[in-house]
């Protein structure tokens, strides 16, 4: 699979602009914990993982807004950061 980052650029302004069109300009995560499976066995669907760590929803955020507000240079690993943040607004939010 080969994904132009352009097209999800598009993609995820798109489902942002959807959600603030939807009412949800600001959202509300009241959880903060999650459970992550390590990415050494996340895309191995042929083996049990081995082990479960915790994330943390904050410190995601936190890393993120410091991102946006130019306190720290954008890193590809704060794609998971960011990702961990989307994949809760879009369980959370319906619509």
């Amino acid at each position: 699979m080969k994904v132009e980052i352009s097209k999800l650029r598009v993609a995820v302004e798109k489902l942002l602009e959807h959600l603030e069109q939807t009412g949800h300009e600001v959202a509300e995560i009241p959880v903060d914990f999650y459970w992550n499976v390590p990415s050494e066995n996340m895309y191995d669907a042929y083996e049990k993982p081995s082990e479960l760590t915790l994330g943390q929803l904050s410190d995601d955020w936190n890393e993120i807004q410091k991102i946006a507000d130019g306190r720290s240079e954008p890193v590809n690993y704060a794609l998971v950061w960011a990702a961990a943040v989307l994949r809760r607004l879009g369980e959370q939010s319906k619509g």
